[in-house]
């Protein structure tokens, strides 16, 4: 029990973060998601099975919450949270040598998925595939949005980790 009221907590400091904080700080087009971040992080830290669940509850909860349409968040999550099983039965995902690159590519294949999917789904309410690479954004506000997610997944995942540590939450 003290797991799931301590996750849910986290998820809504974050979800608030990311709805209210971030659009003002970042550029208009090139936002970090922090929402995506936590779940990349929570996904390293539980591993596939402990944290399917919730990546299905935070999707459709965050949809909710920010005016999404219901399930674009969620299967962004599940996407990202099996990526993250796949790589990580087969390497050691460590904070240090090639667990480093590893992080890498989750950052850079969550973003990528996220925006996808996203333009996906607005091109297929628009039903015009021409707004398809506008929605998605150029390769410089993508690289930028890497670069802001990959700051926002280092302090999301050590805080992540260090809550767990605090109140003894063990997968």
């Amino acid at each position: 029990m003290k797991k799931k009221v301590v996750y849910f907590l986290i998820f809504i400091v974050i979800a608030i973060f990311q709805l209210s904080f971030i659009p003002v700080i970042f550029e208009k087009k090139a936002v970090a998601d922090a929402v995506l971040m936590a779940i990349l992080a929570w996904s390293i830290l539980d591993g596939f099975f402990a944290f399917l669940a919730w990546a299905i509850f935070f999707g459709l909860f965050y949809d909710i919450i920010s005016y999404s349409v219901i399930g674009t968040h969620a299967l962004i999550f599940l996407v990202v949270v099996y990526f993250v099983s796949f790589f990580s039965r087969r390497f050691s995902v460590e904070m240090k040598g090639f667990g480093t690159i590893l992080f890498l590519l989750f950052i850079l294949v969550a973003t990528l998925a996220s925006n996808a999917t996203i333009a996906t789904i607005f091109v297929w309410k628009m039903q015009n595939f021409h707004g398809f690479w506008q929605s998605f954004g150029s390769l410089k506000t993508v690289m930028i949005q890497l670069v802001y997610n990959t700051f926002l997944f280092l302090i999301l995942f050590m805080l992540i980790r260090k809550i767990k540590q605090f109140f003894a939450i063990e997968v």
